[in-house]
């Protein structure tokens, strides 16, 4: 019986060329090599399984080869290269450092690198995970890697740069592997399985590449493992049974479910999930993933995320156009709460369903939080419908609203009285409809006779009837004009403008004359519209908040000298 070669050994790459994914890598080496410009020690960083060993075995094959190609790709017929495929060349040390990690070994390490090369120019140090080295060794290695011989090239290689010191990463060109694309990796499948005669389903391979997460060698692992459980006839069935998981057509079913409300059958397939093996939380969170690709399938310019097949991306993008983007983006945080939560959870299950059937009814749910939002906002109109007490403050009222003064027992009473809110049964749905058609009917009508002409004449007695010589003063000097539902008032000063906002019941009166309650004031100051200003200012006499405003328009930097002597203002001065 011959041994058997995991496809990760067998079809490893030998030249820059094949390496998977790493175009960004592979062309900058093949420079340096081509222009003698290589460094004397390189940092290989990136996740598992993306190349980094297989591009240092590359590159120290390339760099000892007597007669390389295009000084890029190793000849295979010298003795170097001949030497380094059967694994004894002298002149290349891989050295593990997860298993020699101690200041002995690294020290070891030192004093191989004070003898030259047997064969060859360059005597090559290839350390994997050098991250596990430990503060000691690192520092050992200091100073040779700093100041190596001529002929001595280091290539170190991890997982996790951020373990390893900021002395020796400065020491080093550095290297990122990225992750390998889906695609990338599905093609790589292909190949081998047209070298090897096996048959393999699309849809099995995308699957394949999507549990290896990024990483080419899980891939072929994952692939060696189905390929021989099916004699190599690779299908979606078999790669989903193998590998645990959840089969996408649950996810879809379930979609269904929740946009016609089907609780019944979004139960029923909880069921059938659990009694086939698997866990809640894993069906959640698989859930959870076919919802995002719903979301990135919903908008056009994003169906290039979708890493899937061909077939299953078009299903995802027609599932998407009839799915509203609410039971999307809702569903989606309704899940991952659940996600966080379901390690808390004593009944598991049941924290499952309870999600489940928040999304299931989430659109009749939404429809009726409209609805409850209506009705408050409605409840002092309408008289009719059920009652419910809340034990909570009523809010204090003005006397000219309640009709009644601050001091009077009745007006006591009314606030420490709870307040009752109406909120209206779903009978009454038609009459509330019919309640804010008439409003928006009334607030139609009172629009029309919105215009500047009404609004100055309220403005004009306002100011008429105010008693601060200041405030009338302030506004009469302003340019008042209407754009739709905006009273835009223009001041010649700064001082006219906050003593214009400081008079709150202003806008209230106008929109209470003019009923328009969306009605909204705008002050802007504007010189050029004030020219003669200056004379009435001269005239005027200025109260003290008008000064002390005045003061601070003229110096910005009294507020803060205000502030960093700690003192106050005494309002009723200003006053």
């Amino acid at each position: 019986m011959s041994q058997f070669i995991v496809s990760a050994r067998k079809y490893r790459p030998s030249s820059f060329d094949e390496v998977l994914g790493q175009d960004h890598i592979s062309k900058t080496l093949k420079n340096a090599l081509q222009t003698n410009q290589l460094a004397h020690a390189f940092l290989f960083t990136g996740p598992r399984g993306v190349g980094k060993t297989t591009c240092a075995r590359i590159l120290a094959k390339v760099i000892n080869c007597q007669q390389p190609i295009d000084k890029v790709t190793a000849c295979n017929q010298c003795s170097s290269c001949k030497s380094f495929n059967e694994s004894a060349s002298f002149n290349i040390v891989e050295l593990d450092a997860a298993s020699n990690n101690s200041v002995d070994h690294m020290r070891a390490l030192i004093e191989q690198v004070r003898f030259q090369p047997q064969e060859g120019k360059y005597k090559i140090f290839i350390i994997d995970e050098v991250h596990m080295l430990t503060s000691q060794a690192f520092n050992a290695f200091l100073k040779t890697l700093e100041e190596p011989p001529s002929y001595a090239i280091f290539i170190l290689a991890t997982t996790e740069k951020h373990k390893i010191i900021p002395t020796i990463l400065s020491r080093c060109q550095i290297f990122d592997f990225k992750r390998i694309q889906i695609t990338d990796a599905v093609k790589q499948l292909e190949m081998i399985c047209a070298k090897e005669g096996f048959t393999a389903e699309k849809e099995a391979l995308h699957t394949i590449a999507l549990k290896a997460d990024g990483a080419m060698r899980d891939a072929l692992s994952i692939f060696d493992k189905i390929a021989g459980a099916t004699n190599g006839n690779i299908t979606f069935k078999d790669v989903i049974q193998n590998l645990n998981m959840l089969d996408y057509e649950y996810y879809f079913r379930a979609t269904e479910a929740f946009l016609s409300q089907d609780i019944q059958s979004t139960l029923s397939i909880l069921d059938e999930v659990v009694k086939n093996g698997f866990d809640p939380e894993q069906y959640i969170t698989g859930l959870a993933d076919h919802f995002r690709e719903l979301m990135i399938a919903k908008f056009p310019g994003t169906h290039k995320i979708i890493e899937l097949s061909k077939e299953l991306k078009e299903r995802y993008i027609a599932q998407a156009k009839v799915c509203p983007p609410t039971l999307i983006f809702s569903g989606l945080n309704i899940l991952n709460q659940c996600e966080l939560n379901l390690g808390r959870a004593k009944n598991r299950r049941l924290h499952v369903e309870l999600a489940l059937s928040k999304i299931t009814f989430l659109q009749k749910l939404q429809s009726v939080d409209i609805l409850e939002a209506a009705m408050s906002e409605k409840k002092n109109d309408i008289s009719e419908g059920t009652s419910v007490t809340v034990n909570e403050p009523q809010k204090n009222t003005s006397p000219q609203l309640s009709g009644q003064s601050d001091s009077s027992p009745q007006s006591s009473q009314q606030q420490a009285a709870p307040e009752v809110k109406k909120f209206k049964s779903f009978a009454n749905v038609d009459a509330i409809r019919q309640k804010i058609m008439e409003d928006d009917a009334k607030k139609a009508d009172s629009r029309k006779n919105l215009h500047v002409d009404a609004i100055k004449k309220i403005w004009i007695e306002y100011t008429q009837n105010n008693p601060s010589m200041s405030v009338q003063l302030a506004l009469k000097n302003t340019d008042i004009h209407l754009e739709k539902t905006t009273v835009r008032v223009f001041v010649p000063n700064n001082v006219s403008r906050d003593l214009i906002l400081q008079e709150g019941h202003l806008i209230d009166k106008l929109r209470e004359d003019l009923g328009t309650p969306e009605l909204a004031l705008q002050i802007e100051v504007d010189k050029l519209r004030f020219p003669e200003i200056e004379e009435i200012k001269a005239n005027a006499t200025l109260t003290q908040r008008e000064k002390f405003q005045m003061m601070t328009e003229k110096n910005e930097h009294l507020q803060e000298l205000i502030k960093s002597l700690g003192l106050k203002l005494d309002t009723e001065i200003l006053h």
